[in-house]
């Protein structure tokens, strides 16, 4: 981190070598810190800008790496060959003879049939990992949560299964099991296939824990019959199931119907508003979606919850008519939580995390016409990724906070400090087509439309599945850009079929439909010459 960076901040030298020190520090001691107990959804990103994931969890597109594997409980689930040894953290599964990461969790892949026949031959709960490639969220879950050792106790008592929602293969996984955040994380009874848990987006290691005991717990009670119907866990299972329907306005009654019956201190509050508020905004309830985000906004926690539930919060607020007074308390109240807890450095945040918290305090900010604020905001943003990024132990791991470090540079108008690390990153994972399609993007905003092409199609080269779909929008920009109109029209009617090719459960119909739209209008230019 560069004393110039903050002297744009107004900070002297010194202290800026204090603050980076700090930084570096809180980046290398977040594992160990959840550990001792010492202290992520977007739904407005797009494939043009910022994911959260949210999220924290992020919602749309924003980020999954790491995962361990070895050996399997049972014998026929090691014939099988079910379990991939070593971490996922890589552009390739490691090893067999890779170490297991310290939480010693065993990962299967994309195999959710064999995974089901493990869990049910164990007696064992299910844990769905349902991430994708493009999300930052669950690379930095799977790099810097699920590997901790403070997971240990509980890595035998689930079989775990990550599910590349991407791939055409798991089309039916991802119908069974829809999901609108990424990550999103399901308990699996395998005795049914009930959903008996349900997280969104980014969770701390304490989080985690507490919604892995709680998800054994629901599935042990249910064979025991003994979880009574008005207890707040079982109403809190019930609006899962109704989200994973997709019955959006039962399921925000159901999650309101567990807060209420809850204690004051219930560990679930936060991820219960966090996934109330979700259905609110998918059932496009803005006017109470905002009014949730006014009364609870202060009682998400020092998590990644708080930013994911702030998040859904500020996107309602931007579907109210201009000048609407409750959009506008809404972002000031959303701005003050957001810095109160982007500045904790006690707080159980990932960097990813605190990353996720500054990028939606800049967009309140600048909602709220604080330029200087929101330039400040991107500024802390970009100091945290460096460090990041510094202490990140290989180029795979790094490349979690490629776009969040590109897009803070555009925030500042300094784009092109951004150019040399997307270049090296794709040197260095050359089967991978985020850091290609991340240097398309950023040459792109940057009006270097004839610079973008090359990139935009090395990513297209590598890329597969909804995401795939959606980066070919970005090819047409560029070569609307560029002023290759007809080229241009040929890229979104291909990006048309793309979609409808697309098994159901992975077609994204509001994106298909904004494909046609798009076409429709080039189609009317294009007429007119």
């Amino acid at each position: 981190m560069s004393a110039r960076l903050f002297r744009r901040l107004g900070t002297p030298p010194a202290a800026a070598a204090a603050l980076g020190v700090w930084l570096l520090g809180l980046v290398l001691s977040v594992p160990s810190c959840l550990t001792a107990g010492c202290g992520c959804a977007s739904p407005s990103a797009s494939v043009s800008g910022s994911a959260s994931g949210s999220g924290s969890g992020s919602a749309s597109a924003s980020a999954s790496p790491s995962a361990s594997a070895s050996p399997s409980a049972t014998a026929a689930y090691a014939a099988r060959d079910f379990l991939v040894a070593g971490r996922l953290v890589g552009p390739a599964v490691a090893s067999a003879s890779a170490p297991p990461s310290a939480s010693g969790i065993r990962w299967g892949e994309d195999d959710y049939a064999g995974a089901l026949a493990a869990a049910k031959a164990a007696g064992k709960p299910l844990f769905i990992d349902a991430w994708a490639p493009w999300c930052h969220t669950c690379l930095s879950m799977r790099s810097y949560v699920f590997t901790d050792a403070a997971l240990a106790p509980l890595a035998d008592h689930f079989v775990w299964v990550a599910i590349d929602t991407e791939k055409e293969s798991n089309a039916p996984v991802v119908a069974r099991f829809p999901v609108s955040v990424w990550p999103t994380f399901f308990v699996v009874d395998p005795a049914d296939e009930s959903v008996q848990g349900r997280w969104l987006g980014a969770a701390s290691v304490a989080q985690l824990r507490a919604f892995l005991l709680d998800g054994e717990r629901a599935v042990q009670l249910a064979h025991a019959g003994a979880l009574a119907p008005g207890d707040p866990l079982a109403r809190l299972l019930a609006a899962h199931r109704e989200a994973v329907a997709k019955r959006w306005p039962e399921a925000a009654a159901r999650y309101g119907e567990a807060i209420a019956a809850a204690p004051p201190d219930w560990p679930h509050r936060p991820e219960a508003l966090v996934a109330r508020i979700e259905a609110l905004y998918r059932g496009k309830d803005d006017a109470a979606c905002v009014a949730l985000g006014l009364t609870s906004m202060g009682e998400t926690g020092s998590t990644a919850s708080a930013t994911d539930f702030a998040n859904f919060a500020l996107s309602c607020a931007g579907h109210l008519p201009k000048g609407d007074a409750r959009a506008r308390a809404l972002r000031r109240a959303a701005a003050a939580r957001l810095a109160e807890l982007a500045g904790d450095p006690l707080a159980a945040l990932s960097a990813d995390d605190r990353s996720d918290a500054y990028m939606n305090l800049h967009d309140a900010l600048e909602a709220l016409s604080d330029a200087a604020g929101a330039r400040a905001a991107a500024e802390k943003r970009l100091a945290v990724l460096k460090a990041a990024q510094a202490a990140a132990p290989d180029a795979y791991t790094a490349s979690t906070f490629d776009w969040a470090y590109a897009e803070s540079c555009l925030f500042l108008g300094r784009g092109e400090e951004a150019i040399p690390m997307l270049e090296a990153h794709e040197k260095a994972l050359p089967d991978e087509y985020n850091p290609p399609h991340f240097l398309a993007r950023l040459l792109h905003f940057m009006k270097r439309d004839a610079d973008a092409l090359a990139p935009m199609d090395r990513a297209l080269a590598k890329a597969y599945g909804p995401r795939r779909a959606a980066i070919m929008g970005l090819k047409a920009d560029i070569l609307e850009g560029l002023g290759r109109l007809a080229d241009a029209r040929a890229v979104l009617a291909a990006q048309v079929a793309a979609w409808e090719a697309l098994p159901e459960a992975q077609r994204k119909e509001e994106s298909l439909a904004r494909a046609r739209e798009r076409l429709a209008a080039l189609d009317a230019k294009l007429a007119k010459k």
